[in-house]
């Protein structure tokens, strides 16, 4: 694969996040999810934080390519932050794995989780637009 096809495959934002989809999810599946997914509840919250890796993974390529292409500083601090993000979100899954009994709206925690996941959720739509 040259660089010109990965170029033209990383500028076609649909088919790149669907790859990153799947490469996520097909990781994450036996591991982390299969694991759990008669466990009520739970599995949502395990796929609250699989999305959360998904749409960050997704930012952070991005935005690595954004920094190949204007050379600015900004972009890396943009792809540390991403990257960060990821890392937490792998962090809390890996934790989540621990415990089995979730209230997906009555807790604080989960509430901030949606809030973060909406967040992240808002960064990627922003980027999908075209104005």
């Amino acid at each position: 694969m040259d660089m010109f096809s990965y170029q033209r495959f990383a500028n076609n934002k649909p088919k790149l996040l669907i790859a990153v989809i799947l490469t996520v999810v097909g990781s994450l599946s036996i591991p982390v999810l299969m694991p759990h997914i008669y466990h009520g509840s739970h599995i949502y919250h395990l796929l609250l934080h699989t999305s959360g890796i998904i749409l960050s993974v997704f930012l952070a390529i991005l935005s690595v390519n954004a920094y190949y292409k204007m050379r600015t500083k900004k972009m890396i601090i943009t792809t540390i932050a991403f990257m960060i993000f990821t890392c937490a979100e792998l962090v809390q899954l890996m934790d989540a794995t621990q415990t089995h009994v979730y209230n997906i709206l009555e807790s604080p925690s989960e509430i901030s989780h949606l809030m973060m996941l909406g967040m992240i959720g808002l960064l990627a739509l922003a980027i999908f637009r075209r104005d």
